[in-house]
């Protein structure tokens, strides 16, 4: 086979959610074993650090006998004796998606449609039908390019260090998030990975400032969190 990945094009494969990692390992063995690397180039999962925060009462048993930062976890005693616990962890942004950047070619998407896991491609109806690229414009916007929350399939994903040091002791935050946007409304989203979208609210968080959102992904409904700070009722 002549080498075309110049002329290759991103397209998006939908897969089983919680196993796009092995999923894209897969491709990429099943890739170097059919000798389809001069049609494949990157293979890419995109994740995202996804942070949760829970409140406990110092009496509470969940609390460890001497609680510690980690790398995923840090402890803070509030102000009013309680203590706060955040976790972070690293989350598929798009659960169900895999990216690939190929050159069609109906034998290499045939191996690829047909690798476990692999539930088929974006804008491919079944019955034979070509799957449609995304545009360079759309792919700019969904990977985020220079803001270091993307990894390529096959490789550990990157956490922000968290150092190991005895729980601060902090003031207890009172931020009161607003929003004028009501469940049910469209809103514009103007700013970050999903900037350019239109949604619908479909809950909202005024602890954490967030908006579920549920937006045409592709042709597929997919719900995101949106800051407050990022959308605007559509008018």
């Amino acid at each position: 086979m002549e080498n075309q990945i110049e002329q290759s094009q991103w397209f998006i494969i939908t897969a089983i959610g919680g196993k796009e990692d092995s999923i894209a390992e897969t491709i990429i063995e099943k890739i170097h074993n059919y000798g389809y690397e001069s049609y494949v180039g990157q293979i890419r999962v995109f994740k995202t650090k996804e942070e949760r925060v829970d409140t406990f009462e110092k009496e509470s048993d969940q609390i460890p006998q001497n609680p510690r930062k980690t790398k995923t976890t840090t402890w803070e005693v509030l102000s009013n004796g309680k203590y706060k616990r955040t976790r972070t962890r690293v989350v598929n942004k798009f659960p169900g998606y895999i990216f690939i950047n190929m050159v069609y070619d109906r034998d290499v998407w045939f191996a690829i449609r047909n690798t476990p896991g692999v539930l088929g491609f974006v804008g491919s109806s079944g019955k034979g039908a070509t799957p449609i690229p995304i545009t360079i414009e759309e792919y700019a916007r969904v990977s985020g390019e220079g803001m270091n929350v993307t990894e390529e399939a096959g490789s550990e994903s990157s956490t922000n260090q968290i150092p190991s040091e005895a729980p601060n002791v902090v003031e207890e935050p009172k931020i009161v998030y607003k929003t004028d946007a009501k469940v049910g409304n469209s809103v514009d989203i103007f700013e970050g990975s999903f900037a350019g979208m239109i949604g619908e609210v479909k809950k909202l968080d005024d602890v954490k400032g967030t908006a579920t959102i549920v937006i045409d992904f592709f042709g597929r409904s997919q719900e995101v969190e949106i800051s407050y700070n990022q959308f605007k009722i559509s008018i």
